[in-house]
């Protein structure tokens, strides 16, 4: 009879396992992979590498997205960095920040305590990076030079962000606290600005934009604009955040692009107790990896809903073109439930089956 019981439990843990993905979009944020670097270069031929301070600094980076290197002119010459530098016409020593897309920002003196602070601990940075493990994302509010479209744009992100926190109970992981807005006043510009530089910032826009934060600083798809915000772009990204890994959606807004962000042991340990696994153990990560492995082809336009209620977020906003050649997208249909009644048929099938069994054995 053991054996037979121990078979019961193994058929109903594959058909849980097959219900859904163990991940949410959210948590597959906090992970390591596809993860962005900004690399901090001392280009000096006094400085040597191998010095405890340069040691102590590399030691307090560890465990987040800024790397230090210690670059001499003459025999580094050919380093891209070095040559990178050369190409702005930046004369050494000199100290440098390089984003992952190879901009490059060159700070005034070379006091490195006091620029790693400019990078890592500005009073939003620090704020979000404490936030980011209790919430659900964070929707990044830069003003613009237009105070009436500021506004209007602000009511609108508070909206779908409330929306979001109205439909997270149906979403597949009960997250405690919904987006939180952290609004970027012109006059917080130049506190702010390595942060804002990260984003593709050097000065106050024309008109206002978002960024969906969410996980190890990640940003969920691009930069929207005035109209996007007000067409309910916002709470089209926010929903992505709460779908399941196995949505549809594309790994490069899985894994998008990060802001520097200070993350630290403590950081990760209070993660862990949140999601119930540590996000950097190596397992965890080759399962997620296998999983963003498989193809997948949704990007801004994908149509993400949550049971019971589906929700088509394209006829939600209207995105659909207008006029006589406007032709209708039918929407995939809510494929997590219907995996879902699927399974209970096959578990309620499978009881049935063992129960039968179990009663013919007892009879002979």
């Amino acid at each position: 009879m053991k054996k037979y019981t121990l078979i019961f439990i193994l058929l109903i843990t594959a058909v849980f396992n097959a219900a859904g993905c163990r991940f949410t979009v959210r948590e597959i944020g906090f992970s390591i992979l596809s993860q962005d670097i900004y690399t901090l270069a001392v280009i000096d031929e006094k400085a040597d590498a191998n010095d405890s301070f340069w040691k102590q600094f590399h030691n307090r980076n560890r465990d987040c997205n800024l790397r230090l290197e210690i670059l001499n002119p003459v025999h580094d010459a050919e380093h891209p960095v070095v040559k990178n530098a050369k190409q702005h016409g930046i004369k050494f020593p000199a100290t440098v920040l390089i984003a992952p897309d190879n901009r490059l920002y060159l700070f005034e003196g070379n006091n490195i305590l006091k620029i790693y602070s400019e990078i890592l601990e500005s009073k939003l940075g620090l704020k979000m990076g404490t936030l980011f493990p209790d919430i659900f994302a964070v929707a990044f509010f830069v003003e613009g030079k237009d105070a009436r479209k500021n506004k209007t744009a602000l009511i609108h992100i508070n909206k779908n962000c409330a929306d979001i926190e109205n439909l997270m109970p149906n979403m597949p992981k009960i997250i405690k606290n919904g987006p939180v807005v952290i609004p970027v006043s012109t006059g917080d510009f130049k506190s702010e600005k390595l942060l804002l530089w990260s984003l593709g910032i050097e000065k106050v826009p024309e008109e206002p934009l978002a960024f969906i934060l969410y996980g190890r600083g990640r940003i969920i798809g691009e930069a929207l604009g005035f109209k996007q915000i007000t067409e309910g772009g916002v709470y089209k990204y926010l929903s992505m955040i709460g779908a399941d890994c196995e949505c549809g959606l594309d790994r490069k807004w899985m894994l998008g692009h990060q802001i520097p962000l200070l993350w630290n042991m403590d950081s990760r340990q209070h993660l862990t107790k949140l999601v119930g696994f540590d996000v950097d153990n190596p397992m965890i990560l080759a399962e997620m990896s296998r999983i963003l492995a498989k193809e997948t082809t949704a990007g801004a336009t994908g149509s993400v809903a949550f049971a019971p209620e589906t929700i088509d977020l394209d006829k939600t906003f209207g995105n659909q073109s207008s006029g006589s050649n406007s032709t209708s997208t039918q929407q995939p249909e809510n494929e997590p439930g219907k995996a879902l009644i699927y399974s209970m048929i096959a578990l309620f099938l499978i009881v049935s089956l063992v129960g039968v069994f179990i009663l013919f054995r007892k009879k002979n």
